[in-house]
């Protein structure tokens, strides 16, 4: 960031910004509704979905989640809803988000290679807890099936079908190039029913190689 560049409002930086949403947010009770204009601004210009659509949180509220919390902005068009403030400061990169969603869509093959292996295939000991790929990895499949992904595709998936709205995790639709590669791919695909401790075994020997 350069000298006299502004995150957002008077904030130079990313941290500072961070710091005063954070001592903000301690100061109020779990369960107590408040406002704050600093918060309804940087969510209503810095979310991608609000900052589209043209909404904006007007209170806040947090819930007790064990160690952490939830937070949950109310809006006029769709009542309360969860929202990362920390993810409007530090976003994910979209190439992140839709990677996340081909690794949920492939969980039928992850589930149905346990099913047939219960116990781990490296070791022949310990349960099989996980699916390793062996070849070719998860992240060479991504990587091939992102870059069949055209600029028209990605804006259909940010704004059309990664839906703020919408509670359920995020899902990508089935005509859609880069779910459709992953799936194809995954016919073919070898993989490994593994313990923890050999999962990273695996991945460990993997990286010696390259």
């Amino acid at each position: 960031m350069k000298k006299n560049d502004y995150f957002f409002r008077d904030y130079k930086t990313k941290t500072a910004l961070k710091k005063d949403i954070k001592d903000l947010i301690d100061s109020y009770a779990f369960n107590q509704e408040f406002e704050s204009e600093l918060l309804s601004d940087l969510i209503a210009q810095k979310h991608y979905y609000c900052s589209f659509y043209g909404i904006k949180p007007l209170r806040f509220i947090k819930r007790n989640n064990y160690n952490s919390y939830d937070f949950y902005g109310f809006f006029t068009t769709l009542g309360w809803h969860k929202v990362s403030w920390r993810k409007c400061i530090y976003p994910e990169s979209k190439e992140l988000i839709v990677k996340q969603a081909l690794r949920d869509a492939i969980q039928p093959y992850s589930s149905e290679r346990k099913r047939q292996y219960p116990i781990c295939e490296r070791c022949c000991k310990e349960p099989s807890e996980e699916t390793d790929h062996i070849d070719p990895e998860f992240d060479v499949i991504a990587k091939q099936a992102l870059e069949t992904l055209s600029d028209k595709d990605w804006e259909s998936i940010m704004i059309n079908s990664f839906d703020f709205s919408i509670k359920e995790p995020f899902r990508l639709p089935e005509n859609n190039p880069a779910l459709i590669y992953t799936l194809e791919a995954h016919k073919t695909a070898k993989l490994q029913a593994v313990c923890k401790k050999c999962h990273n075994a695996n991945a460990k020997e993997r990286r010696k190689k390259t």
